[in-house]
């Protein structure tokens, strides 16, 4: 068998300036992305405070149905009351102004 030959990469000549404007280009993505993260953490906590002012008008408007449910429990309570009444006072006088059915020939 022959022997392999290895063949080396290219080796990049860099020179400090190079190298330096590398890590300036890198510094400055950096910063982009720092500042792009940052602008999102910011709109993120603006739709956070928005969505708790519309759970808390949500929880007073929830508080509003409630009282409005309660006003019209006791109005139909009363109602009721005033079925009943009738109800009886119908009973009574279909009572006493009818005349008694008397049972059907068989």
């Amino acid at each position: 068998m022959g022997e392999a030959v290895i063949i080396p990469f290219p080796v990049r000549a860099t020179t400090e300036a190079g190298e330096q404007q590398r890590l300036r280009r890198a510094l400055a993505d950096l910063q982009t992305a720092l500042a792009e993260q940052k602008k999102a953490l910011d709109d993120w906590r603006f739709a956070m405070t928005e969505l708790g002012v519309g759970v808390s008008g949500l929880g007073l408007a929830l508080g509003t149905y409630q009282e409005s449910l309660g006003d019209v429990e006791k109005k139909l309570g009363g109602l009721r009351a005033e079925t009943a009444t009738l109800e009886s006072w119908a009973d009574g006088i279909l009572k006493d102004h009818l005349p008694a059915t008397s049972a059907a020939p068989r």
